[in-house]
């Protein structure tokens, strides 16, 4: 029975010391709207596309990943609101890069410019004919832009109607500025209990230090540590977690457990409070952790099917 053995878990997350934590933004995190891409096709139907194969081709150490918006086409299943879904982009992405290539850009451009959080994350990139032109985008949307950064909106010979047409070297030039941008930009700060950001972050790092956690679990871990989230935020951070590739699932039995997936960085720089003359970092308590489940599966299915999930996790490559 439960009451037959002490939970080390409980333990360790009292012993984080939030004070001395900090969340960590490198490798970045970058939201891609524009045009169609499509990894099955091997010829240029837009300059998202090449940006995607160049950035592959060409490797930016900086960014971790760069996240296509098409991943979200099911947002609903995680937000009840859109505001709500943009501002968690907002919160945990480093840039939000469109491509003003398409009608459906131009209106999430416009979307994401009317969000105050966004705006200042947005980088425009257009063909340089487009920019010169006198329009309501020109004079609504990018100017105000550049006026926040002018590094914010990014002019190149690129006109996606004639995309045979456009040189590699432009926008290979694209995936550099976006990786300078990237080393320009903050690499980690102090952690607050009441950024949004930082909570998923934190909810992501909790997943990470004890291998395999439920819904519940989750809940229970940040609110020992000050971050109290209801059910529906939680199922937003979760769902924003995957979509981004931090976090993956499984269901063994009646119940998901959530994982952080294979070599992602950490998002937290966890500190811990000494206990008595001990002191603990995240890959002694990872063991320890593991020990703990391993050592009661007799006594607890619960445990008994987490272990079977951290197995397969192990077995598919796809180490927590």
């Amino acid at each position: 029975m439960k009451d037959e053995y002490s939970d080390p878990r409980d333990k360790f997350i009292n012993l984080i010391d939030t004070e001395k934590c900090r969340a960590i933004f490198e490798p970045h995190l970058v939201f891609v709207c524009g045009g169609r891409v499509d990894p099955k096709v091997t010829n240029n139907h837009s300059i998202r596309n090449m940006f995607m194969n160049l950035s592959a081709a060409i490797g930016a150490s900086n960014v971790h990943d760069f996240i296509l918006a098409e991943n979200f086409k099911d947002w609903k299943d995680g937000y009840k609101s859109l505001s709500d879904f943009e501002n968690d982009i907002a919160q945990i992405s480093s840039f939000v890069i469109v491509f003003l290539e398409s009608e459906g850009a131009l209106a999430e451009f416009g979307l994401f410019f009317a969000n105050e959080q966004l705006r200042k994350k947005l980088v425009a990139v257009l063909n340089r004919q487009h920019y010169d032109s006198e329009s309501f985008i020109k004079f609504g949307l990018l100017n105000p832009l550049q006026e926040l950064n002018q590094r914010l909106v990014l002019a190149y010979e690129i006109d996606h109607k004639n995309i045979e047409n456009v040189r590699k070297d432009e926008v290979e030039d694209i995936v550099h500025h976006i990786s300078e941008h990237c080393n320009d930009t903050r690499k980690s700060e102090q952690f607050d209990l009441s950024n949004r950001g930082h909570a998923i972050f934190m909810a992501f790092q909790i997943i990470d230090l004890l291998l395999a956690l439920t819904k519940s679990e989750i809940l229970k871990y940040l609110k020992l540590i000050g971050i109290s989230l209801s059910p529906q935020k939680l199922d937003s951070a979760l769902f924003i977690l995957q979509k981004f590739q931090l976090v993956g699932s499984r269901r063994r039995s009646s119940q998901n457990y959530y994982f952080a997936l294979k070599r992602r960085t950490a998002r937290i720089d966890l500190h811990f409070k000494k206990e008595g003359l001990r002191r603990f970092d995240s890959s002694a308590i990872k063991i320890e952790v593991s020990e703990f489940y391993k050592e009661h599966i007799e006594q607890d299915s619960n445990f008994r099917n987490r272990v079977k999930v951290i197995e397969s996790i192990f077995s598919d490559g796809d180490e927590a």
